[in-house]
């Protein structure tokens, strides 16, 4: 009887840990994953408007860029089209 309570609560944890899971990914749009296809995406598109990429990676379901731009440090925000939602100045 235990080892059957066990396994059910333990069944009954993982369900609820998987659907926060996916209404995280949810609330955050859809998920992005970061190639090296993308990567060079992402930087030739900030580089033909002017900003010095220094890093990319995804943050919150968004890829993240770390850049330049006439002296000012920046995080850039882009979506899964490669559109920018945000940008942060961090200077």
């Amino acid at each position: 009887m235990t080892h059957r309570m066990t396994a059910r609560s333990l069944a009954i944890a993982l369900a609820v840990a998987l659907g926060a899971l996916a209404g995280n990914a949810h609330a955050a749009g859809h998920s992005v994953a970061l190639t090296e296809q993308v990567a060079q995406d992402i930087r030739a598109k900030l580089t033909a408007d002017g900003y010095k990429v220094s890093k990319i990676k995804t943050e919150d379901g968004l890829y993240e860029a770390y850049a330049r731009k006439d002296g000012h440090r920046l995080e850039i925000f882009l979506d899964g089209d490669l559109k920018i939602v945000r940008t942060e100045r961090k200077d």
